[in-house]
């Protein structure tokens, strides 16, 4: 369980089957939604805080306003230019980072549901009733004073989060990935006789007729 490089997500793979796993984690992401009422320099600066990570890392805006889209850009050049870490990003971004303009924020969360990001942050107006309509992503960052690193340092609950995509079944590791379940069945007579036609007709429907007689037998010429 837990986060790590291309050889921990590896070595996860070996072991699947023999031991349980949280997730196949790949390089990191970020999707902002945004619109006229953001910063785009802070939009700008979210998506360089993950295009530093790796040079396969996405960082990309999902945009309904051709002026923050032309603005990000221009800050992206900008901030660029001045970042520690600017080789890594700047092929972070010509390899895997986007700019999308859509005409509607219905088309935007079309977008990001197909994507599932690891970490999305809506930047936009009513952006919780936004947020209503996300259905895949791994962490959701909501409002203009809620950036990614919030989430990396400070605010949890937890940070390994689901990749490329694997949002769209994968959850954040949390503690259900380190509990084993058991399932406990325990039907009285009366139960299991009102539920006998509807397992015996689901069962011969299948051709499966040794299933239904195990429940049929308990009822035939017997009163225990």
């Amino acid at each position: 369980m837990g986060p790590g490089n291309v050889y921990v997500t590896a070595a996860k793979k070996l072991v699947f089957g023999a031991a349980a796993i949280d997730m196949t984690a790949g390089p990191s992401e970020i999707v902002v939604i945004a619109d006229d009422t953001c910063n785009p320099a802070h939009v700008a600066a979210d998506m360089l805080s993950q295009a530093e990570h790796d040079e396969l890392a996405a960082s990309i805006l999902v945009t309904t306003s051709e002026d923050v889209a032309s603005r990000v850009g221009e800050e992206l050049a900008l901030q660029l230019a001045q970042m520690p870490r600017m080789e890594i990003a700047r092929k972070s971004l010509e390899n895997c980072g986007a700019i999308v303009l859509c005409e509607s924020m219905e088309s935007c969360l079309q977008v990001v549901n197909r994507i599932a990001p690891e970490h999305l942050e809506i930047v936009t107006g009513n952006a919780d009733y936004v947020a209503m309509g996300v259905r895949n992503a791994g962490a959701i960052f909501i409002g203009g004073y809620s950036p990614e690193p919030l989430g990396d340092y400070y605010a949890g609950p937890s940070h390994t989060l689901p990749t490329s995509g694997t949002a769209r079944y994968f959850s954040v590791l949390n503690v259900f990935n380190f509990i084993k379940r058991i399932s406990y069945i325990n039907f009285t007579r009366e139960g299991l006789e009102a539920a006998a036609p509807h397992i015996i007709g689901l069962a011969e429907a299948e051709g499966l007729y040794a299933h239904a007689n195990s429940v049929k037998i308990r009822f035939e010429n017997s009163d225990k």
